[in-house]
């Protein structure tokens, strides 16, 4: 039968239909990945964020205050959201204080 077999990329004839399901299955994977890379992504960040805030946590107030945080602003970071940045709250507010202090 002419026309009912095709060749895939790796070169083995495959009948017609398999190869329709082989492309909807990489289709299917190729979106099913983009879907979960922003999940990757926020878990990625979240262990992130609570590596800093278990090492900021174990800091002195002298120590916090040396790099120009107080202890409410750990507070204020933990209580963020999961797809909240905390890093990027504590660095926001270390520079409010530093514009401050220099004005």
């Amino acid at each position: 039968m002419t026309g009912t077999t095709i060749r895939d990329t790796g070169g083995a004839a495959l009948p017609l239909p398999f190869s329709r399901l082989r492309n909807r299955l990489r289709r299917a994977r190729g979106i099913l990945a983009g879907l979960l890379a922003p999940v990757a992504a926020g878990l990625s960040r979240a262990a992130i964020n609570a590596r800093v805030l278990r090492q900021l946590g174990g800091m002195s107030e002298r120590e916090l205050k040396d790099i120009g945080l107080i202890r409410q602003d750990l507070f204020d970071a933990a209580a963020l959201r999961l797809d909240g940045d905390a890093t990027s709250l504590l660095l926001s507010r270390r520079d409010e204080r530093k514009a401050a202090r220099h004005r």
